[in-house]
């Protein structure tokens, strides 16, 4: 155990806090010596030349001794107990759950609010105890902040105890007691709370018995927090322009110990019943269905009771107090559904109810298991931190990610509507039904529900390939972020709520549903469904590993004669960071192709303080398949096992594609044949591939002139076929890098080249698609695309075109096609006047469209005024003026903007205090604020000016993204010596200009 929870270390007033490593029954208490981890060192005994003599008598009296000594032992070991817990009881010891063991021991021993010793060093909980249910009674007060409570806890006795621990955060302990399952009260000698640990500690006077029930009860106060996690307040405008309060909560990953004494940790369920007093003109919501309302006498309150929940996690806890209207449907499968609103939004919750029944049904049968609550509600959060939560019978979501009206919403804004719809609904089963044993497996809900996603809206939505666009949405951002040396494993160890919310991030969900994919590619929907539903089966109301899902996909594929060790394959993907680049040649007719890490930073490569993973050493499972010329309608298969291979093709490919659909989640770096080859397909007959494999080469290629493999001049080579690509996914994916370049030589002569080649590709597109919102969705989708890249290129007619759109908008009230608003807007206020930001300004205050506000927040940022963009920032800081949660949004779009970049970056370094305040505590919005001020920065200068700044802040929960941030920086810098001078050449041979100086001197 580690040295900061041994037993001498614990308070001298209170017995131990007794625990077992190995958990056992009761009738095996007076288990042997062994069993007990009592070892006998027989050294003395038997070493050579030890020479024993004595008398029968005094041996009869030593063997005597002897006995009695080894009975003594073996009681006084089946009776002690080791202090620091290697699993959670769930009928047997559950893997995974063990405190770190390198964990370093605290400098000092951690210290009550009343000064005295905490007899708990550990961030985890002990599992002497476990909940079985709860019961919660709450009184918000909306006006003055004020909430009281009362809370009821059964709990169980696993090991024999002396103390409770539970989590409570900046609660007010008013009363406490505690009683056997007679009744009888058992009298609380301490108690003491530990705020670092957010734990509360009760001292006993007497041992709580294995496998006896007690009943914890507990009063408190506290109050409706002002961020956005916990239990909170929200405001939102009604239609008379009244502010209008609501309570509302966010418990994920460790907030619930706020609202109310809980044991916070996912493994612990329990099942809960609440009792909420409110006014009459407001209404509540819970998981369960409202089971009564009853007014209180002598007061002008009502008490809504809900029915009991089935066991669930204390993160999966939800409640609202709110004044809000409702759409409501029975589903096929009988469960009702319903959309609560603000009341002047009710009439664009259609669409989320209309797909969200969609979905719930699909998955009913997708999973093979019904939805197991009688109701499901989905609600609009008009504060609301992340996009959507998906507490088990009561979703929040962002309003964007849940309003939708086809007048006024974008194709974008429907598709995200959708997909957090489909996201959330299958978190029901993945998450709630079954939960990962602790956060270090969150992919098990995060990986699954973005892979689950793209299908639920493919079913509710067929026309919009949502399957095509898993590359872009899924696997693109995955892989640009797991080439960092800053990257993580999939599963990670996690502890303090630090650490746990640094990864809810793009590994957990994106290389999560990336690696299913794969998954899915080689052993087919209809077993990865079949072994699916096993593990939900077999794991139903309880918590599960990724070790569990292995073994019940490794089970349903032998069944089906399958024998791949699913397992092993799949642990080199979730247990190293990182994924291997495959380096393929053709000669001949033979192929050989090798793996190796793959790292964008050349200073990583050689990086000691990289932690090499000695079980697996960078190698992979890698399941290699291609198409080749000869046969390109059919896909081959070969298997990378840990090793590199050679295998024969033909004598007459001419070319090779590999890593079909990008559905392997790796890279392929070509020879140059082998890029030739390609590049010369993709100008005479860019069809013969499919929108994703063309996608896939853009990605690769320009990704591996990121890391300095290969020369710009490539990725330029390559990108000439684009004046004939028309699909979406392609020129998407082509776009965002070619912009990312125009952004890294901005203070370059080079960048008014890149922006003139761009227009060449861009052109014959612009006039083709034109500026009528018609097309399928991913005709309009491509059309943003196309003139959003004209208007950054300067095309004259495009950039007019939107200004008087947006003149006719403002002065006339024209209705812009909801599809063109974005760069309509975005135009309007770059190209305009104050008073056109100020209008935008109005639109925003005032709109009760969510998706047109999000737009004007975004095109405010487009202001070349320095004053307005100033302003625009300080607002920031203002939560009535921009609330919390858009915070991110405008230091996003401002960082983006050319003549935003230093404005942001100084805003956020002079505030940093007030910002952190916000979202630092246990936020990961604080990591991605980081991200966003940094990721423009190019130079040596600026990666200095981060690092010192950093150095003398704490950045909380956004420690591994500054470490990204600062990585990125790197990149950057790497990236001009590699590219610029290429880049450069390239562009003035095709574009036919003179060369001029492209050494790094700036201007």
């Amino acid at each position: 155990m580690p040295e900061s929870t041994r037993l001498s270390d614990l308070t001298p007033a209170d017995p131990p806090l007794p625990n077992y490593n190995t958990l056992h029954n009761e009738d095996d208490s007076q288990g042997s010596p062994n069993e007990s981890g009592f070892m006998v060192n027989k050294r003395a005994m038997y070493e050579p030349g030890a020479v024993m003599v004595c008398s029968q008598k005094r041996a009869c009296c030593v063997v005597t001794l002897g006995f009695a000594a080894i009975i003594a032992v073996a009681l006084i070991v089946a009776f002690t107990k080791p202090g620091c817990p290697e699993a959670t009881y769930t009928g047997e010891p559950v893997p995974g759950l063990s405190i770190n063991p390198t964990a370093a021991p605290p400098s000092t021993p951690p210290t009550a609010t009343n000064g005295e010793e905490f007899p708990w060093s550990e961030v985890r909980l002990p599992f002497h105890v476990r909940p079985l249910h709860y019961d919660i009674t709450l009184h918000p007060n909306l006006t003055t902040r004020h909430v009281q409570g009362e809370m009821t806890i059964k709990l169980t006795t696993i090991e024999e105890t002396t103390a409770i621990i539970i989590h409570g955060d900046e609660l007010n302990i008013t009363q406490y007691s505690l009683q056997n399952k007679y009744g009888k009260p058992i009298e609380i000698v301490k108690f003491l709370v530990y705020p670092p640990h957010q734990q509360l500690y009760l001292g006993l006077s007497e041992i709580l018995r294995r496998g006896s029930n007690y009943t914890l009860r507990m009063s408190f106060e506290t109050s409706l927090k002002e961020g956005l996690e916990g239990f909170y307040l929200s405001t939102y405008t009604n239609g008379e322009g009244e502010k209008r309060f609501i309570a509302t909560t966010h418990f994920e990953p460790t907030s619930a110990r706020s609202a109310f004494p809980c044991f916070d940790e996912p493994h612990l369920k329990a099942r809960f019943h609440l009792n909420i007093y409110r006014e009459p003109q407001h209404f509540t919501l819970s998981n369960m269905p409202r089971q009564t309302s009853i007014p209180v006498e002598g007061s002008n309150l009502v008490m809504d009771e809900f029915q009991e929940s089935v066991d669930m996690s204390t993160y999966l806890v939800a409640f609202v107090v709110c004044d809000y209207q409702v759409l409501s449907n029975l589903t096929a499968h009988q469960v009702n559904l319903s959309v609560y609103t603000p009341p002047n939004m009710v009439d664009q919750a259609s669409y989320a109810l209309r797909v969200a029944s969609i979905i719930l049904d699909y998955y009913h049968t997708f999973f093979g298991l019904s939805y197991p609550l009688p109701k499901l509600d989905l609600i609009a959060i008009p504060d609301f931190g992340a996009g959507a939560m998906e507490n088990w019978g009561l979703v929040t979501y962002r309003e964007t990610a849940l309003m939708f009206d086809k007048r006024h919403s974008s194709s974008r804004a429907q598709q995200t509507v959708a997909v957090v719809i489909a996201h959330e609904l299958a978190h029901q089963w993945f998450g709630n039904l079954v939960t990962m044993s602790w956060w270090s497996d969150l992919w098990l809900n995060e990986g699954f529900a973005s892979f689950m996603e793209n299908i639920g809206a493919e079913v509710a939505e067929p026309g919009w390939a949502m399957q095509e666009q898993f590359l872009v949405e899924k696997m693109h951002p995955a892989l640009e972020l797991d080439a960092l040396l800053a990257s993580h494993p999939i599963s990670t160890p996690v502890n303090d709520p630090a650490q746990i919310e640094s990864i809810f991030d793009t590994i957990s969900y994106k290389k999560g549903a990336s690696i299913i994919s794969m998954l899915e590619s080689f052993i087919g929907r209809a077993i990865l469904q079949e072994g699916l539903r096993l593990y939900l089966d077999l794991h139903s109301y309880g918590t599960a590993t990724t070790n569990d899902l292995w073994e019940a996909l490794t089970q349903v594929t032998r069944k089906h004669g399958n024998h791949l060790d699913i397992k092993g394959i799949m642990e080199t993907w979730t247990l190293q960071a990182g994924f291997p680049l495959i380096s393929v040649s053709l000669q001949d007719g033979q192929v050989t192709a090798s793996q190796g890490r793959f790292l964008v930073c050349e200073e990583n490569v050689t990086d000691p303080n990289e932690p090499l993973n000695t079980t697996l050493g960078y190698r992979w499972h890698v399941p290699l398949t291609y198409i080749t010329s000869a046969n390109p309608r059919n896909q081959t298969m070969h298997w990378m096992n840990l090793t590199d291979v050679e295998f024969d093709v033909g004598k007459d490919v001419k070319w090779i594609k590999f890593n079909v659909g990008q559905r392997g989640f790796y890279r392929i770096g070509y020879d140059s044949a082998g890029w030739n080859a390609i590049i010369h397909l993709l100008k005479t007959d860019h069809e013969a591939l499919t929108p994703a494999d063309r996608a896939s080469l853009i990605d690769d290629v320009f990704t591996l002139i990121k890391a300095g493999s290969i020369s710009a001049a490539v990725a330029l080579d390559l990108s000439m076929y684009l004046k004939a690509e028309t699909r979406y996914i392609p020129w998407h994916t082509a776009l965002g890098h070619l912009f990312q370049w125009v952004q890294l030589i901005f203070n370059y002569p080079a960048h008014t080249l890149m922006l003139e080649y761009i227009h060449n590709l861009v052109l014959p597109h612009y006039h083709r698609i034109g500026w009528n919102d018609t097309g399928t969705h991913l005709e309009r989708l491509l059309r943003y695309e196309i003139l959003w890249a004209a208007v950054q290129c300067g095309n004259t007619h495009a950039i007019q075109e939107a200004q008087l759109l947006f003149f006719e908008w403002r002065n006339h009230g024209l209705i812009i096609p909801p599809n063109l608003r974005s760069v309509v807007y975005s135009t309007g206020v770059r190209y305009g006047t104050e008073d056109d930001w100020r209008y935008c300004w109005q639109v925003y205050n005032t709109s009760t469209i969510p998706s047109e506000t999000t737009l004007m927040l975004q095109a405010m940022a487009q202001t070349r005024d320095p004053w307005l963009m100033q302003q625009y920032l300080e607002y920031t800081l203002d939560n009535v003026k921009i609330r919390p949660q858009d915070v991110m949004t405008v230091l996003k779009e401002v960082s983006k903007n050319p003549g935003g970049r230093l404005p942001a970056w100084r805003m956020v370094r002079q505030h940093w205090s007030k910002i952190s305040q916000l979202f630092g505590h246990g936020s990961f919005t604080i990591g991605a604020i980081i991200k966003a001020v940094t990721s423009p920065f190019t130079s040596s200068f600026d990666l200095g000016e981060v690092e010192s700044f950093f150095k003398e802040v704490d950045v909380g929960p956004g420690e591994r993204a500054l470490a990204q941030a600062l990585e990125t920086i790197r990149l950057h810098i790497q990236w001009h010596e590699h590219n610029l001078k290429d880049l450069t050449q390239w562009l003035h041979q095709h574009l036919s200009l003179p060369l001029t100086n492209t050494s790094s001197e700036q201007y």
